[in-house]
């Protein structure tokens, strides 16, 4: 099938690459010029593993290219897939005026009976305004609005993408269902379940799940309060909870909470959905609330240690929101660093891939180019990114750059007993020091 992307940001670009990688003919679009032009050489312009041998390999099989004329994107395509941005307002509902103006691009350009997907998170009913939209530019009914939400997550987008558990479409008609069947044929025949719903189902269904996704986050941190006052193991308490089928594992890692771009706003998004419904959501607020005292409980376990914090040194190891991403928005590591700093410390950091993005996020934290570098005469080191680089760390190397033994773990990586023997003033998260359950890694990663 020919296919159009309209946005190349996180979504558009793994879409492109794995579309193609499918046997799809794909022609990804972009404002943005610089991108483009780093596109056409086959480089992404973000960290993402795997994805640039893809690209590089797409583009030279003749399948993928890309450009800033949507009319190039879009003359011809079968299928137009909607990937710009939906940023929160400073109310936290979701801007959809970069998806609104796209789709009425896209409904002037297409060729009669083209499918519009919006793969972008929106609230539920926008697809249905997107049709009026569509309407009154192409009346007659000759475009054709679906939803296919993306569930990818920064890290492992390609494999998600790739090898999903599920692909969620919501159509309004047979014709538009089965146009998005033949688009995902390969994966239905490799037995990948293949929901399809209506438009507005498939567009609360992502909200509903990231929701959820922090909710359990954030319980995890709230029972990780309720541990260190009970002298229980939180990691324990979420493998017993884990073993439990209904519940399962994933998710229950108590720490420094939830960061990223996506959980965030479409939380917040899925509460001024519900406001706007007339439904009160206390649920949702209480997630945030708690997402914020995992951080509190963070600075408070530095301040235990080495007191005052005015002109300490304190060292954050791992700076993007999660493993395997150079992605900072959000990231706890940034916003521990920002209260650190407001109380007068010195914040030091490093991080394998995300240091330029930190820098250029938060200027007043000092970027180290090692984990060494980054604890060197510092008071206290933090670890708030679970890198496979930052569990193998040369520990005596790390104590004896410290200027105090304080080693605070917000992600449980290590054990407790191996830190008191080497000597660490050691904090985990919700873990005695005499605890019998090991941390559980490698783990799901959000």
């Amino acid at each position: 099938m020919k296919i159009g992307v309209i946005g190349t940001g996180h979504v558009g670009l793994v879409t492109c690459a794995s579309l193609a990688h499918a046997g799809h003919e794909v022609t990804g679009c972009d404002v943005d010029e610089a991108r483009i032009g780093t596109l056409q050489k086959g480089q992404a312009p973000f960290f993402e593993p795997g994805l640039d041998d893809l690209l590089t390999e797409q583009i030279e099989a003749g399948r993928l290219a890309f450009t800033l004329d949507s009319e190039e994107a879009v003359a011809g395509a079968d299928v137009v897939f909607i990937c710009v941005g939906t940023p929160p307002r400073e109310s936290g509902e979701a801007d959809l005026s970069a998806v609104e103006q796209s789709v009425i691009d896209v409904a002037r350009k297409a060729r009669a009976g083209a499918v519009v997907v919006q793969k972008s998170t929106v609230p539920a009913g926008t697809a249905a305004r997107l049709r009026d939209a569509v309407e009154r530019v192409r009346p007659g009914r000759e475009i054709e609005i679906a939803s296919n939400p993306e569930f990818l997550r920064e890290g492992r987008a390609i494999h998600d993408f790739l090898h999903p558990d599920r692909i969620v479409v919501g159509a309004e008609s047979e014709r538009a269902s089965e146009v998005m069947r033949a688009v995902y044929r390969s994966w239905i025949e490799r037995g990948c379940r293949f929901i399809e719903t209506d438009t507005a189902t498939a567009e609360l269904a992502k909200h509903a799940c990231n929701a959820f996704l922090a909710l359990k986050i954030s319980y995890a941190n709230a029972l990780a309060r309720l541990c260190e006052r009970a002298g229980a193991d939180v990691t324990g308490v979420a493998e017993v909870m884990g073993s439990d089928d209904r519940i399962g594992r994933a998710f229950l890692d108590a720490g420094l909470g939830y960061g990223g771009h996506c959980i965030p706003k479409d939380l917040r998004a899925l509460e001024r959905l519900a406001d706007a419904l007339g439904y009160d959501f206390p649920i949702l607020r209480e997630v945030e609330r708690v997402n914020e005292e995992a951080l509190d409980a963070a600075v408070d376990k530095i301040v235990d240690a080495i007191g005052d914090l005015e002109g300490k040194r304190v060292a954050l190891l791992g700076l993007a929101f999660k493993p395997g991403t150079d992605d900072v928005r959000s990231a706890p590591a940034l916003r521990l660093a920002r209260r650190l700093l407001d109380r007068g410390a010195r914040a030091a950091g490093y991080d394998p891939v995300a240091s330029e993005e930190a820098r250029r996020a938060l200027p007043e934290i000092e970027i180290a180019t090692d984990p060494y570098g980054a604890a060197g005469g510092a008071q206290c080191a933090v670890l708030c990114t679970e890198w496979d680089e930052l569990a193998a760390l040369d520990l005596g190397e790390l104590k004896s750059v410290l200027a105090r033994p304080v080693f605070v773990d917000g992600r449980n990586m290590f054990d407790p007993g191996e830190m008191a023997r080497l000597g660490f003033v050691y904090y985990a998260t919700a873990r005695p020091s005499g605890s019998r359950v090991s941390p559980a890694r490698p783990r799901a990663r959000s």
